[in-house]
């Protein structure tokens, strides 16, 4: 905690002085109070109907300061939750200045959240961290995404627009762990052990997109050095232990977005570069892939809106990732396909909401459902109601090893 605050202090610092400089115009601090509650509805292995998934009480401050060249923002959490040791938690989401007077070039500097890419809840050139265990449990969409303390620097030439991002320390994804949530074991009960990397600049991770609109289209390029979010290479394994790792890689992909067939279509796809298993020949390192997908929304009717999207995922390499296999181990398939539907419909003028999102694998034979209904009470007071549904033939597949993990939720918001 005592870092975050030092650089929570030092950019309030910064952003006081950028803004006074800059003639500051308005200053805002807003915030909200919330209480989120979940219980799990399905009964599995160590885990029982009825086992809470989330009991907190959240609490968050924003504050803003707007010049004529500056900008700062910071989003500060605190958590009181009783499913884990600590019992409390105190999280900077977001404190970073942002600069526009030299023309051409801005930048951005400290903890923010990044996004890009094209997907609705599917992610190939979206590198950044996510929360994972945030997402299953009902917490607001926003704690899908995790924070990253980075430099993002915009160059805006007549032929493209630029942007430039460096990570000096590495950021994984936060995955579901018990005894919040049931988690698959594919080690069969071996003493499991993580390598982070070493906070190092060799470490680091830079990302690179560069956009543009032609005739209507928002077309897009992107790079990214840096590591996978997940520990999916094997650093060593014994009969007793085994010793996790993030493994090198490299994404180099493009994006298309534009108006179309009443409504909108996006196109995206990507290379990632296993760099720690260039040839696939190490059956202990992810194997480098090439992904793909489309995705189709527009209006049915009055506040109703339907969304689609195909992905697909085709292992490179995979006849040496079969043959690297321990007898018994359960095999991926080559090509991986992935299918969402959304829906979403407003009542009583906007003030009552009720989404659908689902995804499903023919290939994976597993799907993972999420339904909510929001009710906007009056402009400060909203309560959702929702639940997450997961299934699958196989447990070690995406949404099949959190079958386990089926709950409600009940989420209360107050907002000043």
């Amino acid at each position: 905690m005592f870092p975050k605050m030092k650089l929570f202090l030092s950019v309030i610092v910064i952003g006081a002085l950028s803004v006074s400089a800059g003639q500051a115009r308005a200053q805002e601090l807003h915030g909200f109070v919330e209480g989120l509650a979940g219980a799990r509805s399905a009964d599995g292995p160590g885990v029982e109907a009825g086992d809470y998934t989330a009991e907190e009480t959240r609490v968050q401050l924003r504050v803003s300061d707007y010049g004529d060249d500056a900008e700062y923002f910071a989003r500060l959490d605190y958590r009181f939750d009783q499913l884990t040791e600590r019992n409390s938690d105190l999280e900077l989401r977001e404190a970073y200045m942002v600069y526009t007077g030299w023309g051409k070039l801005d930048f951005k500097i400290g903890r923010q959240i990044l996004t890009w890419g094209t997907g609705d809840l599917l992610f190939i050139n979206d590198v950044f961290a996510k929360d994972w265990e945030s997402f299953f449990i009902g917490r607001e969409d926003q704690y899908l995404k995790a924070p990253h303390d980075a430099l993002r620097m915009g160059f805006y030439p007549s032929v493209a627009n630029l942007n430039l991002v460096l990570i000096p320390k590495f950021e994984a994804d936060r995955l579901p762990m018990p005894p919040r949530l049931s988690v698959y074991d594919p080690f069969g009960g071996l003493k499991q052990r993580i390598e982070m990397p070493a906070d190092e600049i060799g470490n680091g991770e830079i990302a690179l997109r560069a956009s543009r609109t032609v005739s209507g289209w928002d077309f897009a390029l992107y790079g990214h050095w840096g590591r996978f979010r997940q520990p999916v290479g094997i650093a060593s394994m014994d009969s007793a232990s085994v010793t996790l790792f993030y493994p090198r890689f490299n994404t180099y992909g493009a994006s298309a977005r534009s108006n179309l067939l009443g409504g909108v279509v996006n196109v995206e796809g990507g290379y990632l570069d296993s760099v720690d298993d260039s040839d696939g020949s190490n059956p202990l390192v992810e194997n480098s892939s090439i992904r793909w997908m489309a995705g189709y929304d527009r209006q049915l009717a009055s506040d109703m809106q339907l969304g689609l999207q195909a992905y697909y995922e085709f292992m490179l390499d995979h006849g040496r990732y079969v043959e690297g296999l321990a007898p018994g181990q359960p095999v991926r398939d080559e090509l991986r396909q992935l299918y969402t539907l959304r829906l979403t419909k407003m009542y009583q003028y906007q003030t009552l909401i009720f989404s659908f999102f689902g995804y499903w694998s023919p290939t994976d034979e597993d799907y993972y459902l999420r339904a909510s209904g929001t009710k906007k009470l009056t402009d400060a007071l909203a309560l959702s109601l929702g639940a997450n549904v997961f299934g699958g033939k196989n447990d070690w597949t995406l949404f099949g090893s959190q079958e386990y993990n089926d709950n409600v939720y009940l989420r209360a918001r107050y907002s000043f």
